[in-house]
C-alpha cells in the first residue's frame, strides 16, 4: 500500500480528505488567537504560519525545527509562540495534536518526521539568538529525532539549510519539487530526505559549522553487527538483514526509535519492540514463531535481534502465482493454484491456533506479516501488536482490510484476519469489504463461481467480513443502496450504456461539493496537493469526462471550475496544471474563461516545463495545438511546436534510461510521441514523426517480454500494463504513429502490448492505473471501426482480431462489478488503494464512464489517444 493514503483516510469514511479536516477539531488556541497589530496569520495545508509584515526573508537559508511529543506539544507551541513574538521572527506550527500524532506516525514520511515548529530566522546572527534562547526556553523537553536534520545540543532543536520561499524545480524523475538555488543561480531540488546533508554550496555558520563537521564526519555504527542490507524502513525505524561475526547465521535487527512511529494511542515504536520481544519470547519453540536472540540499545535507538526467516512474503508467493493476472487462465492451473491457496490457509489456520492455546493474539495478521518458507511452510513475523489473552489490549495499528472492527475483541481480530486473507488470496480486494461491509458476500460469491474451492471455504468470509449488528461498525447508509440494481447494470450480457452512464453521472453528481473552495469533486489524495482543477485528479478531469460521453454537466459545476480558473494562481500543464483546465473550459463552451487562463499561463513566472505530457511541455503544446485550431492564431501554433521539439529533444538526449524518468503515455517519452504524431496531422511535417518513432523507441525499450508473451513495462519488480505508466499508454501513442505508418518496426509491438491489457483480474478499476484504462485503450485501438451506435454488435458477427476483441471488452465491462460500491444508490468506484471512493478523471468514476463511453458508444477516450486532431470546441449547452 502507498503509505501517503492512509493520512488522507482519517477525515472521511467515504472519501479521501484533507488531514487539516480530519484535526480540526482539535486545533491548538494558538491557530485562531488574535494577533497583535504589525502581525499576519497564514494557512500551509496543516500549518499555521504567524508572520511580522514588515520582515522581509530571505529565499533560502538556516532554519530551526522544533520537536515535541505529544503530551507535552502545548506548552511548547505556548513557549515557541510567546518567544518568536517577542523576538520578532516568523514561524509555523502544525495545528493540532490529531496533526502532529499524523506526522510522527509509523507510516508518515521519514523527511517530515518529528518537525512541529518550524522558525525562519534571518541572519547568522538571529539565527544564534534563536538557538541560544529557545534552546534554554526548552531545556529538558522530549521529542522524536528528526533525522533530515542536525540536532543541536541536547534538547528539541535541530537544524537544517533549506527554502524560505516555495520555489520549485524538477528533479531527474522529472517531479516538480521544492527548490534550492544555487550559487550559478539554477534551482535545485531541497531534498528533504532520512539523513541530514547540506548542500556543498551553502554557506555555513561559523558557530554551526563544527556541529556539522561532527554530524557528517564517518561514524562508528556501534552495532555489534554488520549490516548486509535493508529489508524495510518506517518512520518507527528500519528493518536489517545482519550478521554478527564473518560466516556466522543471518539475523534481522528492527530498529525502533524514540517518541516516533506512533500507533492511533500515541504509543511509540520502542513501547512496541519491548512487547514484540517479551510475546516472542512467550511463544518461544512454537513452529511459525521466529527464534528471539535478545535486545540492545544503540545511541537512542532500540534493537530487536530475532533469527532471520528464509522464503518470501506472503504477497509475494501471490504475485509470482496468482493465475488470473495473465491474459488466459487455464483451468489446471486455477485448480493447482486454488489448491495451494488452500493449504496456506490451512497452515495459518494452525499456527494461529498454537498461539491462542499459549494465550497470546498475534493482532497484526496480513499477508506483509507471513512468510512463506521454501517448504511451504508458513511463519509469522512482525509481533509488535500481539497481546495476552488475558490482559488483550486491542491493536491501535493495522493494515486496512486485514484489521477487525471495534466489536472485536481477543482471538476474534485474528479470525477476522484470516478470512480477509481467505478473501485476498482468491480476490486481493480485502479493502472493499472495509469500505463497504455489504461486498464480503458479494466477493465470496465470485470465489465459489471462479475457484473449485472446497464447500463451505467462504463461510468464514461472510461471517466475519460481513456487517453484523454488534461488529461496533458505524452504519454507512449512503453505500450499498440498490446493490444488486447497480451490480446488474454491468454483468448483464448485453451492455445497456444508457443505463449505465446514467447511473455512474447521477453518482458523480451526488458527490459534488460545490460549497467547497479547495475542491467540487472527491478524488484522489493528489488533489490536495496538485488543486482541485485539474484533468487528471480535479474538477475539469470529471466534467470532460461527463462531457464528451453525452451525461451532461451541471452549469453550477461550470461556473464553479470556471470561477475558480480565475481565482487560483495559473500553473503550467495538461493533466495536472492550467492548459487541461482552459481546454476544458473551452469544450464546455466557456472559451472567454478559458482565453483568459490561457493568457495568464503564459505571463505566469514559473521554472521552465519538464519534457512530459502529465505537467510538461508535451501536453501543454497539445493544449496550444488545440487553441490554435479553435482561433486560428497561428502564434499559438508556433508556439505548440516550440514545446513539443523541446520536450522531444530534452527527452531524446536523456536516452533509453531517461534519467530516472517513468516510462509511458503520462511521465515518459510516449506522451511526446503521441503530441509529434497529431502536430505531423497538422503540419505534414514528416520529421515530427520521424522524431515521434524515436521517442517511442526509448518506452518500448524499458519494456519486457513476460513469460505469457505480453509486452508490458518493467518498473522495479513490478510489470506495468496501465496507461499512465504502463504499456497500454505506450500502446496508445504507438496506435498514433502506425495510423500514418503502418509499417514501422514499431509495429511488431501492437499485439503483444494488446494482449497485456487483458487479464481477467486487475486490483484497480481506475483510467490511469486499473482496469479502465485497460478497457478504453482496447476499444479504442479495436481492429475495427468504432461501431458509433449505443450497443456494439454482436460478438458473433465480428471476425477474428475483433471477436477477440470484444470478448475481452465484454469481460472488463463485467468485471468491473468487482469494484463498484453504489453511492446513493448509484454506480460508484473506490480510487487508487480501494480505500475511499473517487469521482476523479485519472482513478474514479470518471474515468471508468469515459472508458465505458469509448467501448460501448465509441465517445472520446482522453484527448488526443483517439483519432487525428483534438476534439472540437463548439461552444454547447449545460444540461
Amino acid at each position: 500500500m502507498d503509505n501517503r493514503y492512509e493520512a488522507y483516510a482519517y477525515a472521511d469514511p467515504i472519501f479521501y480528505d484533507s488531514p487539516r479536516r480530519w484535526g480540526a477539531h482539535e486545533e491548538f488556541a494558538a491557530v485562531s488567537r488574535p494577533l497583535p497589530a504589525g502581525w499576519e496569520r497564514g494557512d500551509l495545508e496543516i500549518w499555521a504560519v504567524v508572520r511580522p509584515v514588515d520582515v522581509q526573508l530571505p529565499s533560502q537559508g538556516w532554519k530551526i525545527h522544533v520537536s515535541s511529543c505529544a503530551e507535552d506539544a502545548e506548552a511548547v507551541l505556548e513557549q515557541v509562540y510567546a518567544y518568536c513574538l517577542r523576538e520578532h521572527i516568523t514561524f509555523k506550527f502544525l495545528r493540532g495534536l490529531p496533526i502532529l500524532q499524523m506526522q510522527n506516525s509509523e507510516y508518515s514520511p521519514r523527511g517530515s518526521s518529528g518537525k512541529f515548529c518550524t522558525l525562519y530566522p534571518v541572519g547568522d546572527a538571529e539565527l544564534q539568538r534563536c538557538l541560544d534562547g529557545l534552546g534554554r526556553l526548552l531545556a529538558g523537553r522530549r521529542g522524536p529525532y528528526i533525522p533530515s536534520d542536525l540536532r543541536w545540543g541536547e534538547g528539541p532543536l535541530y537544524l537544517r539549510y533549506g527554502g524560505f520561499a516555495e520555489r520549485h524545480c524538477h528533479n531527474d524523475a522529472g517531479e516538480r519539487v521544492l527548490a534550492l538555488e544555487d550559487p550559478e543561480g539554477r534551482l535545485v531540488p531541497d531534498v528533504r530526505g532520512a539523513g541530514f546533508s547540506v548542500p556543498d554550496w551553502a554557506p555555513v555558520p561559523a558557530f554551526v559549522a563544527p556541529a556539522v563537521a561532527e554530524r557528517t564526519a564517518p561514524q562508528e555504527p556501534g552495532l555489534p553487527y554488520t549490516v548486509e542490507r535493508v529489508l524495510h524502513f518506517s518512520n518507527a525505524g528500519g528493518v536489517y538483514v545482519a550478521r554478527k561475526d564473518t560466516g556466522g547465521p543471518q539475523v534481522v535487527l528492527k530498529e525502533a526509535r524514540a517518541h516516533a512511529g506512533l500507533d492511533q494511542r500515541g504509543v511509540d515504536a520502542v513501547t512496541r519492540l519491548q512487547q514484540e520481544h517479551d510475546m516472542m519470547a512467550r511463544l518461544a519453540g512454537l513452529p511459525g514463531v521466529p527464534a528471539v536472540h535478545g535486545l540492545l540499545t544503540v545511541w537512542e535507538h532500540r534493537f530487536l535481534v530475532q533469527e532471520f526467516v528464509e522464503g518470501q512474503s506472503l504477497s509475494q508467493w501471490l504475485t509470482a502465482h496468482y493465475p488470473l493476472i495473465h491474459p488466459d487462465a487455464d483451468d489446471a492451473v486455477v485448480a493447482q493454484y486454488t489448491r495451494d491457496a488452500v493449504a496456506v490457509v490451512e497452515r495459518i489456520e494452525r499456527i494461529l491456533g498454537a498461539m491462542h492455546a499459549h494465550g497470546v493474539v498475534f493482532g497484526d495478521l496480513h499477508p506483509r506479516n507471513l512468510i512463506v518458507r521454501p517448504d511451504g511452510d508458513i511463519c509469522f513475523i512482525d509481533f509488535e501488536l500481539a497481546s495476552r489473552v488475558d490482559d488483550f489490549v486491542r491493536p491501535a495499528l493495522g493494515a486496512t482490510g486485514f484489521t477487525a472492527p471495534a466489536g472485536y475483541t481477543g482471538p476474534e481480530i485474528d479470525r477476522y484476519g484470516l478470512a480477509a486473507i481467505r478473501l485476498w488470496l482468491f480476490l486481493p480486494l480485502a479493502q472493499l469489504p472495509a469500505l463497504d461491509a455489504g461486498k464480503a458476500g458479494e466477493l465470496a460469491e465470485v470465489i465459489e463461481r471462479r475457484f473449485p474451492v472446497p464447500p463451505g471455504f467462504t463461510a468464514k468470509i461472510r461471517r466475519l467480513l460481513a456487517p453484523s449488528a454488534s461488529d461496533g461498525r458505524t452504519p454507512r447508509p449512503e453505500l450499498g443502496l440498490r446493490r444488486a440494481e447497480t451490480t446488474a447494470l454491468l454483468t448483464g450480457p448485453q451492455a445497456n450504456w444508457p443505463g449505465i452512464r446514467d447511473s455512474l453521472a447521477a453518482g458523480i453528481r451526488a458527490m459534488a461539493t460545490p460549497e467547497r473552495a479547495d475542491r467540487l469533486f472527491p478524488g484522489d489524495v493528489a488533489l490536495f496537493t496538485r488543486g482541485g482543477l485539474g484533468l487528471a485528479h480535479g474538477a475539469a478531469g470529471v466534467l470532460y469526462a461527463l462531457h464528451v460521453t453525452g451525461a451532461g454537466t451541471d452549469a453550477e459545476h461550470v461556473r464553479w471550475l470556471a470561477d475558480a480558473a480565475r481565482s487560483r494562481p495559473a500553473l503550467p500543464g495538461l493533466y495536472s496544471g492550467g492548459h487541461g483546465v482552459a481546454y476544458t473550459l473551452d469544450l464546455l463552451g466557456e472559451r472567454e474563461a478559458a482565453l483568459e487562463l490561457l493568457h495568464r499561463l503564459a505571463a505566469a513566472p514559473d521554472i521552465p516545463p519538464g519534457p512530459d505530457l502529465a505537467s510538461g511541455g508535451a501536453g501543454i503544446a497539445l493544449a496550444l495545438l488545440h487553441f490554435a485550431a479553435a482561433t486560428g492564431d497561428p502564434r499559438l501554433l508556433e508556439s505548440s511546436l516550440a514545446h513539443a521539439r523541446a520536450a522531444a529533444d530534452e527527452l531524446e538526449k536523456a536516452g533509453p534510461g531517461g534519467g530516472g524518468r517513468k516510462a509511458g503515455l503520462l511521465g515518459g517519452a510516449s506522451g511526446a510521441a503521441l503530441t509529434l504524431a497529431r502536430l505531423y496531422e497538422h503540419t505534414g511535417d514528416h520529421a515530427l514523426l520521424d522524431q515521434a518513432e524515436t521517442l517511442l523507441g526509448l518506452d518500448l525499450d524499458r519494456c519486457v517480454t513476460a513469460a505469457d508473451g505480453t509486452v508490458q513495462v518493467v518498473d522495479a519488480y513490478r510489470m506495468l500494463p496501465y496507461v499512465e505508466t504502463g504499456s497500454a499508454g505506450i500502446g496508445l501513442a504507438l496506435s498514433a504513429l502506425l495510423a500514418h505508418r503502418p509499417d514501422s518496426p514499431c509495429a511488431g509491438y501492437e499485439t503483444p502490448i494488446r494482449r497485456a491489457a487483458e487479464p481477467e483480474f486487475i486490483i484497480q478499476p481506475g483510467l490511469f492505473n486499473g482496469r479502465a484504462g485497460l478497457l478504453g485503450y482496447l476499444a479504442l485501438t479495436r481492429p475495427h471501426p468504432h461501431p458509433h451506435v449505443q450497443n456494439p454488435p454482436d460478438s458473433a458477427d465480428l471476425p477474428g482480431a475483433a471477436d477477440h476483441c470484444q470478448i475481452a471488452l465484454d469481460r472488463h465491462r463485467r468485471l468491473l462489478s468487482l469494484h463498484q460500491i453504489s453511492y446513493q444508490g448509484h454506480l460508484a468506484f473506490p480510487g487508487d488503494q480501494l480505500l475511499r471512493l473517487s469521482a476523479d478523471l485519472a482513478t474514479g468514476s470518471a474515468g471508468v464512464l469515459l472508458a465505458l463511453g469509448t467501448a460501448l458508444a465509441g465517445t472520446a477516450f482522453l484527448p488526443w489517444t483517439g483519432g487525428p486532431g483534438p476534439l472540437p470546441a463548439a461552444p454547447v449547452g449545460h444540461a
